[in-house]
Parts: C-alpha cells; structure tokens; sequence
C-alpha cells in the first residue's frame, strides 16, 4: 500500500509520469494507483464518502449498501477504480463530487472543495478536473455525496434517457476545448 508521501516523491522525481491501474507495472514513468485505496471517511447521515482514487467502484458500492445508499451517477464497469472514473467521466460524476485531493506536477498536495456543498465564487477544482484524463493533477482522493439507494436509482435511468450525443452539445464542449485548453500537463 502506497503511501502520500510516496506518490508525492515519484511525482517530484519524474521527468514524465504516466498514471496506471495495474498492479503489474512497476516502472519509474508508472505511477500505480491502484495501490492507494480504501474509504476515507464515510457518514452515512451526512450523505458524504470520501475514498482514496485506487478504491474499486465495487468496493464502494458494497459499503454503501450496507446502509441503503449508493453513488448518484451511472457506473458502467464496477471493476474500474474510482479515480479512472473521475479522470474519464462528465458531467452526472461532477455534479456528486463534493471535493479532491491532488498532487499538482511539483508534487505539492492540495486540497478542493470539502464535503458540504456550499456555494462559491471562483473556478470549482474538484469538478473542473473530472474528464481531465489525469493530465493536470494526480487525484488522490474524492469525496461524493451519496443518495439513499431508490433515489440513486431514479436519478441514473433518467441519466441514461439522456441523449449526450446531440449536436449542441457537440458545440458547445467543443468550444470549451478552445477556451479552457491548458497549457501546462502531465505527460
């Protein structure tokens, strides 16, 4: 099991890094997540999970259904780690992601959001970095609201009714690839 200051030390050291799930790879360019998980924190009264980016959606899934809840956003393959979720996914996981721990390309680690949703002015890192494919910042942790089980259910079939392959939305993400391309990201 990684530790912090392990993934923060391969961080500073690598000259380019790229972020795996297997277990098998172990070169100095790798940097395996998959090592680095568990449930943070969990307060089944409050709504609120927070899990280390290698933790399987699986083993998530089973913690919270102990208590009749679940994630609000659909899960296609429960075998992938949360944090490749987060790194691939769009807007139905952003909308649930309450805060993050990064490690920026220093290796410095940093802190978003929190685990109330509260409003804010300003640039909202821990949703701005979903989708980001792992380019920007190394995720290390997540913290969610959950729903209670039935409400997780209604939300994800009307999540897949919705066409996210429409024109307009083509244009508009396209766009906002023009806007918001970044300049500096990880290798």
């Amino acid at each position: 099991m990684q530790t912090i200051g392990e993934l923060q030390k391969k961080v500073r050291n690598a000259s380019q890094l790229r972020i795996t799930n297997s277990v098998d790879e172990s070169s100095d360019e790798l940097l395996n997540m998959k090592s680095y998980s568990g449930v943070v924190e969990y307060f089944p009264e409050e709504l609120v999970i927070t899990v280390k980016a290698g933790t399987l959606i699986r083993d998530i899934s089973q913690t919270l259904r102990k208590k009749n809840q679940a994630l609000p956003f659909f899960i296609e393959d429960d075998e992938k780690t949360i944090g490749s979720l987060y790194a691939t996914a769009g807007s139905d996981l952003s909308d649930s992601v309450l805060g993050i721990q990064i490690i920026n390309g220093k290796g410095d680690l940093l802190n978003f959001g929190g685990q109330v949703m509260k409003n804010v002015a300003g640039y909202d890192v821990s949703r701005l970095l979903v989708g980001s494919m792992g380019r920007l910042a190394v995720i290390t942790q997540i913290s969610f609201k959950v729903f209670p089980e039935k409400m997780a259910q209604e939300r994800r079939v009307k999540i897949e009714k919705k066409n996210d392959h429409s024109p307009l939305r083509k244009q508009i993400e396209k766009k906002l690839k023009d806007v918001f391309d970044p300049y500096g990201v990880f290798v």
